[in-house]
């Protein structure tokens, strides 16, 4: 009969046990399934205490209770480690053997509470992780339930089964709740401020996070640019630069993690990282796996609503600057109307681009400057690198080449092109990346505006060039007839005609001899290339002096109080001739010639044929000098001014025809002109002409006996050496001038 009841009594903990399954399952959230449940309990089996104990990672925390615990209580929250794991997969009872492995301080814990009869009950799914588990104690021996260790088991499986269905259904709500507030808050259209703000206080709000804020990513600086507004108190960096590794865990160490004090959720469309969300501080413990959830679930969809606002503000903001930029291009065209420099242009520009803008030459030297961000040294480091790469630029065939200042600065230049000719370029501080479809625009609009400038001004120059060539051409006359006109055109080129002048000649020669046409025409090219730059760098040199050709000739035109003023001037000058020349053009070489000083208005043809002859003289007999002036001539100075040139030229062949007629052409007769020359120049010292002929000195000998013999002359006489010295003289005066090829 015993045995009869106690079955009875297990059956009916069965039945209330399934009944209480069944139902736990029409809950909707943890919290209503918890409190059913010890509701339950307390109602049918009148025990003293109940309460579910749930695993929070590796924390117990009690979450519901009732009835007479409080000692018990007060250990939770508690380390998972100081329960022993039986407690949470099987079902234990203050009766059953108290083995060694049991012994925890949660054990302790039930035990100092005093129950008379206790028992556990593990939360967990067959074949799952325990979630927790259920404690019931009374007060005292209730010996009736001992056997019913497998029904609580079974109920625990119940219990787990309820609780994660309600996490499931809680779960889903928050997203139900979370896709009404997308619906009622988030609006195709908005602007990328609403949908920041709308979405930090939804992330701050649903998550207990004290403050929420954003950053979008910025491709052209590879950066985290912070994006207002912020949800709550904070302090941030505007701008997060990235690693070359383009990690974002450098600066979010949280990124798609719980468990910590922040999150961070990243924006991504189409496998792109568009910015991220960042949340921190939760007010009540660490951000949970359910707040991540949260998080990523706002994320996907805001991210594309994200990107499209700022793919449609990118375009309003092209569109702004298109409309700016047809603006822009009327100032332009207006500065080149108006304006008769470049300073007007170039600061336009610069302006329109928001950088520091450079306008060179063809020869790549700076015209007009203006200076937005960099400093005055970052701005002399720009400098620097065009100079570098100087030659590489004018040699190239690319319109937009590209150049590196300081660490990691880019430098961009432009050709300015007119008539398919280089006329200047224009650089521009900008980084490659900047330089899209609006900024090509208006550096073509500018370049165009830049070549109109430059074609204005060469039809000015040449304009000027055409005067010029008639005021010189007047001024160097022999004979002056329209002094007034003179005047008038010296004026209008601010030369003072009546003040003491130098005039000096330079020549541009090649060193090598050119035979075909197609050479000719290079060397030419060349020269004009190089008078172009030499004469630029002569105005800049000296800005008081003149500059114009003549008779295939360069003329200077300098004052004398300048020249005495300047130390060295004149080599100062050559100096400043050579450096133009560039590496690629090492064949060719510059002479000059300076003439004396003008006194009257007629000195200027005789100055000019002083100059004239001093060139000719450096070029036919002293080039390793490269400038003589006509007073260092010595005796061909004198010799100049010999108005009998056929008498001189007849001097010479009877002095010195018969050396250069000897041997029929085959050299000797040369041997022979060159031998008695350096004699001569040697003062008739064997020893030093035999040296200087790199020849022995019987060798020499032998040709001194064959000169006499020619020449019928003694020519250790000091009478016949000064005829024969004065032969050579007017030789180099007159016939080597004549048969050198230019």
């Amino acid at each position: 009969m015993l045995v009869s009841e106690k079955n009875k009594r297990i059956g009916n903990i069965d039945l209330h046990l399934r009944k209480t399954a069944r139902q736990l399952v029409k809950f909707d959230t943890v919290d209503e399934t918890l409190h059913y449940l010890i509701e339950s309990f307390w109602k049918q089996f009148g025990c003293h205490y109940v309460s579910i104990i749930l695993k929070m990672k590796d924390v117990l925390i009690c979450k519901a209770s009732k009835g007479d615990g409080q000692k018990f209580e007060q250990r939770f929250p508690m380390e998972r480690t100081h329960c022993s794991e039986l407690f949470l997969t099987e079902p234990k009872c203050c009766h059953d053997p108290i083995d060694e492995e049991l012994t925890c301080e949660f054990l302790t814990h039930l035990q100092d509470e005093g129950f008379a009869t206790w028992f556990t009950v593990p939360i967990k799914e067959s074949g799952s992780n325990s979630m927790g588990v259920c404690v019931i104690g009374y007060e005292e021996e209730v010996p009736l339930i001992l056997n019913a260790d497998k029904l609580f088991e079974e109920f625990g499986e119940d219990i787990a089964a309820a609780i994660g269905i309600a996490q499931q259904k809680e779960h889903e709500k928050k997203k139900i709740k979370g896709m009404e507030w997308l619906k009622d808050n988030v609006y195709l259209g908005s602007s990328i401020e609403q949908l920041v703000a709308n979405i930090t206080e939804r992330a701050g709000k649903a998550t207990g996070a004290e403050s929420v804020y954003v950053y979008l990513y910025d491709d052209h600086h590879n950066s985290f640019v912070y994006q207002p507004p912020a949800f709550g108190p904070m302090a941030v960096t505007a701008k997060l630069k990235l690693e070359e590794d383009y990690s974002l865990f450098h600066h979010f160490p949280y990124v798609d993690r719980e468990g910590g004090s922040e999150i961070t959720i990243p924006f991504t469309v189409n496998l792109k990282t568009i910015g991220v969300l960042h949340v921190v501080k939760k007010e009540a413990g660490t951000f949970t796996s359910e707040d991540l959830e949260l998080l990523q679930l706002l994320s996907s969809h805001i991210s594309v609503l994200i990107e499209n606002a700022r793919l449609y503000k990118a375009e309003m903001e092209d569109k702004r600057r298109l409309e700016k930029l047809m603006v822009n291009q009327q100032e332009l065209v207006k500065r080149t109307l108006v304006g008769e420099g470049f300073q007007e242009i170039t600061v336009s520009l610069s302006k329109m681009l928001g950088r520091s803008v450079v306008l060179f030459d063809r020869f790549l030297r700076p015209i007009s400057s203006f200076r937005v961000e960099e400093s005055q040294e970052e701005f002399e480091q720009i400098f620097a690198a065009v100079e570098q790469e100087k030659w590489a630029v004018l040699n190239a065939s690319k319109r937009e080449q590209w150049l590196k200042y300081g660490p990691q600065h880019d430098f961009a230049v432009w050709k300015v092109m007119g008539g398919g000719d280089c006329l200047g370029y224009v650089g521009v501080s900008i980084r490659k990346n900047e330089v899209d479809m609006v900024v090509r625009i208006t550096l073509n609009h500018a370049l165009d505006v830049y070549a109109i400038q430059f074609i204005k001004q060469k039809l000015v120059l040449d304009v000027k060039e055409q005067v010029k060539d008639g005021f010189i051409h007047q001024l160097f006359s022999e004979k002056i007839e329209e002094k007034e006109k003179l005047i008038e055109y010296a004026n209008l080129f601010n030369v003072n005609i009546f003040q003491s002048n130098k005039i000096a000649v330079f020549s541009i020669e090649c060193k090598q001899r050119v035979s075909e046409e197609e050479d000719l025409l290079s060397i030419e090219a060349k020269k004009t290339w190089l008078w172009e730059r030499i004469r630029e760098e002569l105005l800049q040199f000296d800005p008081g002096m003149m500059v114009s050709r003549k008779a295939g000739k360069y003329l200077l035109i300098v004052p004398e109080k300048k020249v005495r003023e300047t130390k060295d001037y004149w080599e100062k000058l050559y100096s400043r001739m050579t450096k133009m020349i560039p590496p690629n053009m090492q064949e060719m070489d510059i002479l000059l010639g300076i003439g004396t000083s003008t006194k009257t208005l007629e000195d200027y043809y005789l100055c000019l044929r002083q100059a004239l002859q001093a060139l000719k003289i450096v070029t036919t007999n002293y080039p390793s000098k490269k400038f003589l002036s006509f007073e260092s001539l010595g005796s061909y100075s004198v010799l100049y001014n010999l108005q009998e040139t056929l008498a001189a030229k007849m001097f010479v062949k009877n002095v010195l025809e018969p050396l250069q007629s000897y041997g029929n052409g085959n050299g000797k007769g040369k041997d022979l002109f060159d031998t008695l020359r350096v004699y001569l120049l040697m003062n008739g010292n064997l020893k030093e002409t035999a040296e200087a002929l790199f020849i022995h000195r019987s060798s020499l000998k032998y040709r001194l006996g064959k000169i006499t013999e020619l020449l019928k002359c003694d020519i250790d006489d000091a009478e016949e050496r000064f005829n024969l010295m004065l032969a050579y003289k007017l030789y180099d005066l007159y016939e080597k001038a004549e048969s050198s090829v230019v």
